[in-house]
């Protein structure tokens, strides 16, 4: 992605620049995660066996694990390393909790952790058209290319989406060892699965909707729900099936105007609105609204 300055109507290319040693990009991520992936830090350089985690870090919002590696090397394969490294975190679950609650003071219990939803990130300058192809919607891995700009020390982190699209019925790749057992990654379909006919139409109109309100969100599709995200803020809404109805759950609940009276719930897990027809989707089409506003501002 080019950056351009611009200086009296003209647009002049930023040059990119080094980062220097791998060093110091893993330090200026690990001192940023939660601005960058919103995630808490929790270890660097984490010994497992015979191998050292660059990072550990912790998704709060979803309750699980995050290993963030670092790489200036291209001929590096992410897919198996982040298989290898899959594999030893969930091999050695009781020694991950010790060390996230050393370091967090905090009690946090192995039921507590979603470890099927543990990542792997890989942060580099530049990834190869290899290791992108390898990457797919199936695997648990994540590619960040991070560059620096001589402008004003711009950074910027942008994730590589997966340049195979899964196909209904098409066979992807497969984890290997514990991995294959233990993780899962979620697709609509499998939240489709979950719904009677109304409800997939329904949840597919509210999406919609929430995706052409902005192209710039992130969707992180759950066991139970999708979930939009500006950047790397908490999600401002979530859609799921309950019962015979539709979720729609704002994690900001509590900063919307609901001039409706539809919201239900209170405190700090946020607020929500179950619907089951067309028409009560229009009425939280507001809603949707206003949250997204929120995110931005936030």
């Amino acid at each position: 992605m080019q950056i351009f300055s611009e200086k009296n109507k003209k647009l002049i290319p930023v040059k990119e620049i080094s980062f220097g040693l791998e060093k110091n990009v893993q330090k200026l991520t690990e001192a940023n995660l939660e601005t960058i992936f919103g995630l808490e830090f929790v270890a660097t350089e984490f010994n497992l066996e015979n191998f050292w985690l660059d990072t550990l870090a912790f998704n709060p919002e979803i309750k699980a694990f995050v290993i963030i590696e670092y790489k200036k090397k291209q001929n590096i394969t992410v897919m198996d390393q982040g298989q290898t490294y899959l594999n030893l975190l969930l091999d050695h679950k009781a020694e991950v909790l010790l060390e996230y609650n050393e370091r967090k003071n905090k009690n946090l219990k192995r039921k507590d952790v979603d470890w099927e939803q543990t990542r792997v990130i890989f942060v580099a300058p530049e990834f190869t058209i290899y290791q992108k192809r390898a990457l797919h919607p199936k695997f648990p891995f994540q590619l960040w290319e991070v560059k620096k700009y001589e402008k004003n020390n711009f950074i910027s982190y942008n994730q590589i989406q997966p340049l195979i699209l899964e196909r209904t019925g098409q066979r992807g790749p497969s984890l290997s060892g514990r991995a294959l057992k233990e993780i899962k990654v979620y697709t609509e379909e499998d939240i489709y699965k979950q719904c009677s006919p109304l409800q997939k139409i329904i949840i597919k109109e509210a999406m919609e909707f929430t995706e052409d309100l902005s192209g710039d969100f992130q969707k992180i599709v759950g066991k139970n729900s999708v979930s939009y995200k500006c950047g790397t803020k908490k999600s401002f809404v979530n859609f799921g099936p309950s019962d015979e109805k539709i979720r729609i759950y704002f994690q900001e609940g509590d900063k919307l105007n609901d001039k409706e009276g539809l919201l239900e719930g209170r405190g700090e897990h946020g607020r929500y609105i179950k619907i089951k027809t067309f028409e009560e989707l229009e009425k939280v089409k507001n809603y949707i609204i206003q949250a997204y506003e929120i995110s931005k501002k936030e």
